[in-house]
């Protein structure tokens, strides 16, 4: 095996040798080989360099946001001789959550009732995978049935997980369909090897880390015991009683990093680090008795972003072929230097060319939108703190809609000029700056909360 550790590429030179080919991008190709395989590429040899020094043998890239990651980890270590496996695990949000719940109860809805893009009772119901017909009678019990598609925002959504936990019925749905999907689930983890004994760790793009939650509360209905470990590009927060050892992250942690986080958008960055088919919906079994296999279901309806990724994957794979040197040492600042302007204040052309992917913050992956939606100056304003404010608490009657890339919406807007969209971009980063601000200091007292318990526990077991 090559050793990596004794051979590193002059960061400061790697860097402004991109930076310098980043001024020139007039295409499409050439943002995506300036700014975002570089990004891939430094998150994928960062995972690699993390499992060498921990020992880790296995690393599974979890659909479809690892997939990318997936070419290139595989790419890497053949090229450098890494004694490290990479597998690609068929997984989703929806696909692993849905067998877990009745392991939750009614904990379950912190999983189902969650804020996001226009959220709507339908919607929740279909997290929940309730059929249309058991929807409706939780619709009438709910006394949702005239507001059916009608959108909630997330102070509604919450009003709404108030009413649910009162209607019995709803978990007994909920419960019986997520039984009957737990056996294919757990059987396609155990044929994927998730439950040998060899060292491994999930790798995925992250943000809140459930995924790996919920594949550990399947996974300890066989092993009591297991824990797993996650490898992430980013964190905004980790799921509440996790360990934070177990959950590692390259680009920004939930406790700190905020710049980074603002002019960022995970949105953008699961749009394009993408794999062509569709997602993961459940498992079903095949075969004869002593021959079972299982497998994925995968939605018929392939990503619509489907040609688009192909081309990605074209470019990622020229950009490898560059990668004659030994592995790099790996530099979150320089992608930082590289992503923050793309994200956080794109060009007109940018905006344009990566703005129009398509893309669902929803589990089920319905009701597709552009990442960066087209806003009129108006509906940009309404995204201001005070406006906000006003709009979400039923003061100032107007709908407040969503972009997933705001930056980008900015960018694109016809009617705005330099100094409107600089003027915009100050509020949305205003905004985004409250926003982490405050999610870090709960973080920090959730932190507090957390250590003053150790410190009770061991009191109470040396008395």
């Amino acid at each position: 095996m090559q050793d990596w550790s004794i051979a590193v590429m002059n960061l400061t030179d790697r860097r402004e040798q991109r930076l310098q080919s980043y001024k020139k991008i007039q295409s499409e190709q050439e943002i995506y080989e300036c700014v975002l395989a570089p990004t891939l590429y430094e998150f994928v040899v960062w995972v690699l360099q993390e499992a060498l020094q921990s020992g880790t043998k296995r690393l599974y890239f979890l659909a479809r946001d690892g997939y990318q990651m997936y070419l290139a980890a595989r790419k890497l270590c053949k090229q450098y001789d890494l004694d490290i496996e990479c597998r690609y695990l068929k997984v989703s949000r929806y696909a692993v959550r849905v067998p877990e719940y009745h392991l939750l109860g009614e904990r379950c809805l912190e999983r189902i009732c969650v804020g996001g893009i226009d959220v709507t009772f339908e919607k929740i119901m279909q997290r929940a995978a309730l059929t249309d017909k058991e929807a409706g009678e939780i619709a009438a019990l709910a006394g949702y049935t005239e507001n059916y598609r009608k959108v909630i925002n997330y102070h509604e959504v919450m009003q709404l997980k108030d009413r649910l936990k009162k209607i019995p019925l709803l978990f007994h749905y909920i419960d019986s369909h997520s039984k009957e999907a737990y056996g294919t689930a757990i059987g396609y983890l155990t044929q994927e090897g998730l439950l040998e004994p060899v060292p491994y760790a999930l790798v995925d793009s992250g943000w809140i880390g459930t995924i790996q939650q919920s594949i550990e509360h399947l996974l300890r209905q066989r092993q009591p015991d297991r824990k797993l470990e996650g490898y992430y590009f980013g964190l905004y927060e980790i799921p509440e009683g996790e360990e934070r050892e177990n959950y590692h992250s390259f680009y920004f942690t939930p406790w700190g990093e905020i710049k980074r986080k603002v002019h960022f958008s995970n949105s953008l960055f699961e749009a394009v680090f993408s794999a062509p088919e569709g997602m993961t919906l459940s498992y079903r079994a095949e075969g004869e008795k002593d021959k079972i296999s299982y497998v994925p279901v995968t939605d018929s309806r392939e990503n619509l972003n489907r040609e688009r990724i192909n081309r990605y994957i074209c470019w990622l794979e020229e950009f490898l072929q560059e990668k004659k040197q030994s592995l790099p040492q790996a530099d979150s600042g320089y992608v930082e230097e590289l992503l923050s302007p793309f994200m956080g204040n794109p060009t007109q052309f940018e905006a344009e060319a990566y703005g129009s992917l398509l893309f669902s913050d929803d589990v089920r992956e319905d009701d597709n939108q552009k990442v960066s939606a087209d806003f009129s100056e108006q509906e940009i304003k309404n995204h201001h703190l005070l406006n906000r404010l006003l709009i979400m608490t039923g003061i100032r009657k107007r709908v407040l809609h969503e972009s997933a890339w705001i930056e980008g919406s900015i960018a694109t807007c016809r009617t705005l000029n330099e100094r409107g969209r600089a003027r915009n971009r100050w509020h949305a980063v205003f905004y985004k700056y409250i926003i982490y601000i405050r999610k870090w200091i709960k973080q920090r007292q959730k932190i507090k909360r957390q250590k003053i318990k150790r410190q009770e526990n061991d009191s109470f077991e040396k008395e």
